[in-house]
């Protein structure tokens, strides 16, 4: 019988360890995968076998758009008064290709304009008794996010700040081509110019959207690294006692660079594409697990562009109502970004993440993206049910098989 309360108990010790010890994390910073190293220590010393896995990250590619669309924003209405429209036009409308690429869709278009350095994910595998038929990974992330200052600074204005900038961006890109394609004459092109510089002081704010300075990463999402290794080491325990799984091999992940655009899970994935396809694969992946009452499974990714299984998230779902709680079923929300379950959903592998916030542009938790998130922000009751719902899952499907 798993005592939950003490293993979430540990999981708590062990985070607010690895913050003390590291402090915030920016992925590919020296702390960073010196937290990596630790987390290998520990899981190493109880799994069948555990590694780690390098990778390059450009840092700073993934929000570095936001400030090449102020400039080029800044660029298209000095352009605007020069009656240029068509050059105006251009670099707004590349602006919004870089968007929607490296934002919307998490691709990796303009991180070879940022340095290059070294990420660090962390495996640990426990196999089951008999011959492996299935495969379960339970994983978070331990790199930690830079600080939104738009978090901290008017965080009811949040929408507003942002969608109202973009809004603007596509708005004079729309204008500029409509004046350049019809040739309409420079009273036409002033006037663009006047509602662009009007607009400037909304767009301009952007640039300082992100501080360069990083959170303590408790809730997103160390702890959630370190429910993974706790729950591995509890599979690996109960393995050494008789009572192991029979034919589901668990797999632990910390993925680094999740808050680059879940460049980390996308390069383990990358490299073990062969393993995650030999047999079933599920991940269980957690992220942001704040508050009881918010939790929710996700049936989408990446902005909605990425599907996850609906029928593995229905799964957990069920688990979770056997064991008293209620959780959620739901897509992602447009415009609020993705999960390290979206790269690995797009080589094969039956993917949710359980999640436990707000998740909107509109509310999300007091304290995520800021100085704030620390142990005390994050519910041990979540923590616990996320730790149960995911043995009791593992053992129904071992079960199946």
């Amino acid at each position: 019988m798993i005592n939950f309360d003490k293993l979430t108990d540990k999981v708590f010790e062990n985070t607010q360890k690895l913050i003390d010890k590291h402090g915030p994390r920016q992925a590919g910073s020296s702390a960073c995968r010196n937290c990596a190293d630790d987390i290998y220590e520990d899981m190493k010393s109880f799994a069948d076998s555990a590694r780690t896995e390098d990778f390059g990250v450009h840092t700073g590619a993934f929000l570095g758009w936001i400030r090449l669309l102020v400039a080029f924003y800044a660029l298209a209405v000095i352009f605007l008064w020069l009656n240029i429209p068509v050059a105006s036009a251009g670099l707004l409308l590349l602006g919004i290709i870089i968007m929607v690429f490296q934002f919307f869709l998490y691709k990796h278009f303009i991180d070879f304009l940022f340095p290059k350095k070294v990420g660090r994910n962390v495996v640990g595998v426990v196999e089951p008794k008999n011959e492996v038929k299935q495969q379960i990974i339970i994983s978070g992330h331990h790199d930690s996010a830079q600080i939104f200052n738009f978090f901290i600074h008017q965080p009811k204005l949040y929408a507003l700040r942002v969608m109202g900038g973009i809004g603007l961006m596509v708005t004079i890109c729309f204008l500029s081509l409509v004046v350049w394609a019809f040739s309409l004459p420079s009273w036409a092109v002033t006037t663009v110019a006047i509602i662009g510089s009007l607009g400037a002081l909304i767009v301009l704010q952007l640039w300082f959207f992100a501080s360069s300075k990083c959170t303590p990463g408790a809730g997103d999402n160390l702890i959630a690294s370190c429910m993974a290794v706790e729950a591995l080491r509890q599979i690996s325990k109960d393995k050494v006692e008789g009572n192991g799984l029979e034919n589901t091999r668990v797999i632990a992940l910390s993925f680094d660079a999740e808050e680059e655009g879940l460049r980390g899970a996308y390069a383990f994935a990358k490299k073990n594409k062969d393993m995650l396809n030999e047999v079933p694969t599920y991940l269980y992946n957690i992220d942001c697990p704040y508050n009881l009452k918010d939790m929710f499974f996700l049936t989408s990714d990446i902005n909605t562009s990425v599907q996850l299984s609906e029928d593995f998230a229905s799964e957990c779902r069920m688990s979770a109502e056997k064991l008293g709680y209620k959780p959620k079923v739901k897509p992602i929300a447009f415009l609020t970004g993705g999960t390290d379950a979206g790269e690995l959903a797009k080589f094969g592998v039956y993917a949710t993440t359980m999640m436990a916030m707000p998740w909107d542009n509109t509310e999300r938790s007091s304290v995520y993206h800021t100085p704030n998130d620390t142990c005390e922000a994050v519910e041990k009751e979540v923590v616990k049910a996320g730790l149960e719902i995911f043995f009791d899952m593992v053992n129904e499907k071992d079960k199946e098989i």
